[in-house]
Formats: structure tokens, C-alpha cells, sequence
């Protein structure tokens, strides 16, 4: 069963204090690996060492490899926490135009139906008159059309 990263990192770093040159490089090389891993480098590590606990709590209770790696989570979860707040902001970006685009569809719709409506009370009104103007003619007296015979198509 292997260990927990921090308890490698924890090891590797004990032998990077060795009086060997070698054994040395090769304890940061590997603690890099560790650290690539899990996406975090050397410089996450300062960061997270050199920043206060939060909590009131004795400094006894936890480890200093338990600290750096509560702090090195605590970077990683923040990281995490502006990805999400960044593509959230993508999203509600995207959410916005869609909005935008609906509405004006939604105008466009709404003034091609007033136009369609306008249409077909104007064929209602056409018709109207059209009948009215029937009607009129069919009442007519019959030499008042010069002899034509408009009534037969007028006929119920």
C-alpha cells in the first residue's frame, strides 16, 4: 500500500538535508515529482508554508507536514474556487446573451403577429365592403346598370 503524498513529500525532503550531494539532488527531484503530481510546485509549497494557520488552534496538534499539506489543500480547493468563479462568470455571460436573443425574437414575433393581425383585419374589412358593395348592387334597379345583369351572380 503506498503512503499519502505528504507523507512521501515528508521523507523526501528529510534526505534533500543530507551532507551527500547526490542524495540531495535526487530527494528535490523526486519531491517535485510528488508535487507535479498532484499540479502544485515548489513555490505553492513556500506559499503555503509561509502563510498563517487560520484556525486558533496549538501548533502542537498538528504536524508541520500535516500544516503544509492542510495549506497546500487549502491552495489547491482556492484554485479550484476561482476556476469555478471563472466559468461561472463564462456561463452567465453565455446566459446573457441568450436572454438578449430570445427577447428580440420574442419583439420580432410579437410585431410580425401585429402585422399579421393588421392583414387580416384589413381582409376582414375588404370583405366587408366587397359584400356591401354586392349588396348594393344586387338592390339596384335594373336599368340603372346599363343593361348588364348583375344580380344572377349575386343570387343565394
Amino acid at each position: 500500500m503506498s503512503q499519502p503524498p505528504f507523507q512521501q513529500l515528508d521523507k523526501v525532503l528529510a534526505l534533500a538535508d543530507s551532507s551527500h550531494e547526490g542524495e540531495a539532488v535526487v530527494a528535490i527531484r523526486k519531491a517535485r515529482q510528488i508535487l507535479s503530481r498532484d499540479g502544485l510546485s515548489f513555490g505553492d509549497l513556500a506559499r503555503a508554508a509561509q502563510q498563517k494557520p487560520r484556525v486558533n488552534m496549538p501548533f502542537g496538534f498538528f504536524s508541520s507536514q500535516q500544516m503544509v499539506n492542510l495549506e497546500m489543500e487549502i491552495l489547491q480547493q482556492r484554485q479550484k474556487i476561482d476556476d469555478l468563479h471563472t466559468a461561472l462568470q463564462a456561463q452567465t455571460l453565455q446566459a446573457d446573451m441568450w436572454r438578449n436573443r430570445a427577447a428580440e425574437l420574442e419583439q420580432k414575433l410579437n410585431l410580425r403577429n401585429a402585422d399579421a393581425e393588421r392583414w387580416r383585419q384589413l381582409a376582414r374589412d375588404t370583405v366587408e365592403k366587397l359584400w356591401d358593395l354586392g349588396q348594393g348592387i344586387k338592390n339596384m334597379p335594373e336599368d340603372s346598370v346599363d343593361g348588364l345583369d348583375l344580380k344572377e351572380p349575386f343570387k343565394g
